[in-house]
């Protein structure tokens, strides 16, 4: 078994944190949610080095983790970490307008793929130039928009392909509450717009929350932190499928994501904690609780994923391109707000 060696860039929370215990201490941990409670639990991964300009990081990540990878190195800089060599894997959990130069060097620097996370970028024209890079140096990568591991929308979109509703219709989305940020948390839910239409966006309509009708169309957020300067945002999406979509997603609305699939003979309605089936019938409509299977979710199989692909050679479940598309998708909310909130393309 060849075993993959990791490197992380950036030692916040979302790569550090182990995972809590469960609900009982019979059933064990949580579902891991961080990557290296995800990386731990997989027996083809190891951590050989972790990156943070925050001292207080990198202790930290050192206090959590020396147990498990002892002879795991720490750096400041992460051009010091690609020279020093022998790693396979970079996870990029740099701030969300800091990518870019992560991906870049270490596409060029050797190692064999990348495991960034979302948003991919916060420009379009930084991931074409990410993508171009990593194809140049051969370099697989994975962007971590989570929800397409989670077992409750995966069981989803199979319910969907199944048929189970006919034909696709229409997506309903929304995310509130004060972190409901157009980069940093809308990339999720804008993301699972696509991931269910499976199909292009062509073009949209869009909305940002009061105060920011004169945002511009170029981020200029601090990478994700603090939540009164990136705004939320109502849109309406249509695919090149003929699949519509619209998101609720102003700040002021409730915090709990959920997404509602209406086809043609029923409706699938998804969040982080149930799906439900309702199916129409000649006598109204029979609703069911979709209960997913499998062992694993969420950013365990996010990595698991990648590491299948490096060794057989499929697709990832959330390739560049497809995260191209939930930045995309945002730029043309941008362009319809500062357009009259009039229709725009989608490129």
């Amino acid at each position: 078994m060849t075993v993959h060696r990791f490197g992380i860039v950036g030692l916040s929370w979302i790569t550090s944190e182990p995972a809590p215990q469960g609900t009982h201490p019979v059933l064990g941990l949580a579902t891991p949610h961080t990557h290296l409670s995800g990386i731990v639990n997989l027996p083809n991964a190891t951590v050989v080095a972790g990156c943070d300009i925050s001292e207080a990081a990198c202790d930290l990540f050192k206090e959590r983790w020396s147990g498990t990878w002892p002879d795991a190195r720490v750096f400041q800089n992460y051009q010091e970490m690609l020279d020093v060599g022998g790693i396979d894997v970079v996870c990029v959990a740099t701030p969300d307008n800091l990518h870019e130069p992560v991906v870049l060097a270490a596409a060029s620097s050797g190692v064999k793929a990348i495991f960034c996370e979302k948003p991919m970028s916060v420009h379009t024209d930084e991931i074409d130039a990410m993508i171009a890079a990593t194809e140049k140096h051969n370099v697989l990568v994975s962007v971590n928009h989570t929800r397409r591991w989670s077992p409750q929308y995966v069981a989803a979109r199979e319910s969907l392909r199944a048929g189970d509703i006919g034909d696709l219709v229409h997506i309903m989305a929304h995310l509130g509450g004060e972190r409901a940020m157009l980069w940093r948390n809308h990339s999720h839910i804008i993301d699972l717009l696509s991931y269910f239409a499976d199909a292009n966006p062509i073009w949209a309509i869009g909305e940002l929350e009061p105060g920011f009708e004169d945002y511009g169309t170029r981020y200029h957020g601090d990478g994700g932190r603090d939540a009164s300067i990136e705004p939320g945002a109502n849109a309406y999406v249509a695919y090149d499928n003929g699949v519509r979509a619209s998101l609720s997603g102003m700040k002021r609305g409730t915090q709990m994501m959920s997404v509602e699939l209406i086809g043609t003979t029923g409706k699938i309605l998804v969040s982080d904690r149930q799906v439900i089936l309702s199916q129409a019938t000649d006598d109204g409509a029979i609703s069911r609780p979709i209960v997913p299977q499998g062992t694993m979710g969420g950013m365990q199989a996010a990595i698991a994923d990648l590491l299948t692909s490096l060794e057989n050679g499929t697709p990832t479940q959330s390739p560049p391109s497809e995260a191209r598309k939930a930045v995309a998708i945002i730029e043309a909310i941008l362009e319809s707000q500062a357009a009259g909130n009039n229709r725009v393309p989608v490129f």
